[in-house]
């Protein structure tokens, strides 16, 4: 809904480029009507607008921004007139003091802009900071994965030395295992003598020594068998050790 409004504005408000800021304001909420200095040393706007605009505007001019201090606001609503077209700043005084106004109020938005030139930078210096922090952070988990991988590391490490030490008692039975077999051997060769001096006697001696050599011989190859059998099971055995390893690694 439309309305229109008297405000009249005191403080410091004069001289101080206000009539400026309040012009930009209208415009920028599609308020029409004026805005003059008044002989009091007060302000005053004639405005037409939406409700809400000119609320809007009631907010934003109320204000203590250096150099403009505004101390009291009167608001008096009007019969709405629809004369005015658009928002304009009525200027009665001379030029030098109207010059000094414009140079105000140029003064003030140099303030504003490096005002909001700071606030950026430090906005931009907290986002700086933040991803800083995420770099940190990410440094951290690296340290802490690359933490992990040498524990890993040392694992397969231990790991190898038993893999190591089984070899070597696996090499020591493979040693024993060799031992035996020469000794059985010795034994086939002194059976073989034996045999040579049985056949003097006969036959029937021949016979048995055939006997006693098949004999020997028989335990022989199954003592082989078992010592073989018993190899097979020791490298079932590391078998699984590596399989386990693997798996745990």
């Amino acid at each position: 809904m439309e309305k229109c409004v008297e405000i009249v504005l005191s403080g410091r408000v004069q001289k101080a480029g206000f009539r400026d800021f309040i012009d930009e304001i209208a415009f920028n909420l599609n308020l029409n009507g004026f805005v003059k200095n008044l002989d009091d040393g007060t302000v005053q706007i004639i405005c037409e607008g939406e409700d809400e605009n000119i609320k809007e505007l009631l907010k934003k001019v109320n204000i203590t921004q250096y150099p403009i201090r505004v101390e009291n606001i009167d608001v008096v609503y009007k019969k709405i007139t629809g004369k005015y077209r658009t928002f304009e700043i009525i200027r009665e005084e001379d030029l030098t003091t109207a010059t000094y106004e414009r140079m105000d109020a140029a003064v003030r938005y140099m303030r504003e802009m490096n005002s909001n030139l700071g606030q950026k930078i430090d906005v931009v210096g907290d986002k700086v900071d933040a991803v800083g922090d995420k770099v940190d952070a990410v440094g951290d988990k690296v340290d802490a994965v690359g933490d992990k991988v040498d524990a890993v590391g040392d694992k397969v490490d231990a790991v190898g030395d038993k893999v190591d030490v089984v070899g070597d008692k696996v090499d020591a039975v493979g040693d024993k295992v060799d031992a035996v077999g020469d000794k059985v051997d010795a034994v086939g060769d002194k059976v073989d003598a034996v045999g040579d001096k049985v056949d003097a006697v006969g036959d029937k001696v021949d016979q048995n020594r055939i006997e006693i050599t098949s004999e020997i011989r028989f335990n022989r190859d199954d003592f082989r068998s078992y010592l073989d059998e018993r190899i097979s099971l020791i490298e079932q055995d590391i078998a699984q050790i590596k399989e386990k390893i693997m798996y745990k690694c």
